[in-house]
């Protein structure tokens, strides 16, 4: 008899969630994978669905909850991929936040961190998010496997590029993107290339007039992932300044395609973007003029193997039955 393996789909439906899900989608249309059936897809996590996928058990065979929290009931092996850091803040993390994210975030990590304790398997993006994780549930730290999130090559043409930076950040109060930005301007001002444009996935209303009608931004919005993958391959160098991340696709994606990414210098960011990575120090407006010109002169060599989609899925799944 053939074990299914449910897979929890639920959750984001924008940003890294949101890209995950459409290589798990992508892989499975290529695999013919006839013993895997998802569930949840297009819902959101709430404690109605949590109940209801609970009901939706096998006798056997895998469950894996791609949304940070664990199936809790009996039946077949229990795998759960984490990848919210914001459930696992160190407390000068959590302080630097707006107070009411915070609050909601203490309440989803109580859940998180209780149904943590009912999975075999603790899956992490990165080396980063697993120390996030064993910090916090230190006897869970056997359960705890890093892996990087899946890339698929060629997803980002190759086409030439033009002389300009982008920035695909979804902004979030506790990102501090005008501050961001503000320093990125100053550095390309010290860089002294007046050709350099900066474009920002961002509406007008997310940030200060000054900012939005600054000469080099140009304000792109919300993009569907075709048109976002369109203006990426036009872009000379990718800007993505976050600090508090699990994974980070902007830098994997960079990776991958072959293009340099302005990111924090940090074990974290050198392990996803690897040889794309243009370091700089926060605080520091050397450091990040020097990783901007660095940037826009640079070359990078595509580097798709750390992040095999069929490698990742043959594994978190397991092989077909």
């Amino acid at each position: 008899m053939t074990s299914t393996i449910f897979v929890d789909a639920a959750g984001a439906t924008i940003g890294g969630g949101a890209r995950f899900r459409l290589e798990l989608y992508q892989y499975l249309a290529r695999a013919g994978r006839e013993d895997v059936k998802l569930i949840g897809v297009d819902r959101r996590i709430d404690p109605a669905w949590l109940l209801r996928r609970e009901a939706a058990r096998p006798t056997q065979g895998r469950r894996v909850a791609l949304n940070n929290v664990s199936f809790v009931t009996p039946g077949g092996e229990r795998w759960t991929r984490l990848g919210n850091a914001l459930h696992f803040l160190t407390d000068d993390e959590a302080a630097r936040i707006d107070p009411s994210l915070r609050a909601a975030m203490r309440r989803q990590a109580i859940v998180v961190h209780l149904a943590a304790r009912r999975s075999h398997v603790l899956v992490t993006p990165s080396t980063a998010m697993a120390e996030r994780v064993r910090r916090v549930l230190p006897d869970l730290g056997h359960r705890v496997v890093p892996r990087l999130n899946p890339v698929s090559p060629g997803s980002i043409p190759r086409i030439p590029r033009d002389h300009a930076i982008l920035c695909p950040v979804l902004f979030a109060p506790y990102k501090a993107m005008d501050e961001r930005l503000t320093e990125l301007l100053a550095a390309i001002e010290e860089c002294g290339d007046s050709s350099v444009r900066v474009r920002v996935t961002a509406h007008r209303n997310e940030m200060p007039p000054e900012l939005a009608d600054h000469a080099r931004i140009d304000l792109v919005g919300r993009l569907s992932l075709a048109d976002l993958r369109r203006l990426w391959a036009h872009s000379r160098a990718i800007y993505f300044p976050t600090g508090i991340e699990s994974f980070g696709y902007p830098l994997a994606e960079a990776r991958v395609s072959g293009q340099p990414v302005i990111a924090l210098d940090t074990a974290q960011n050198r392990e996803i973007a690897g040889p794309a990575l243009c370091g700089f120090t926060p605080g520091s407006p050397d450091s990040l003029r020097r990783a901007t010109m660095l940037a826009l002169t640079t070359e990078v060599a595509p580097d798709p193997a750390p992040f095999d989609p069929d490698a990742y899925f043959g594994w978190l799944l397991g092989p077909t039955r």
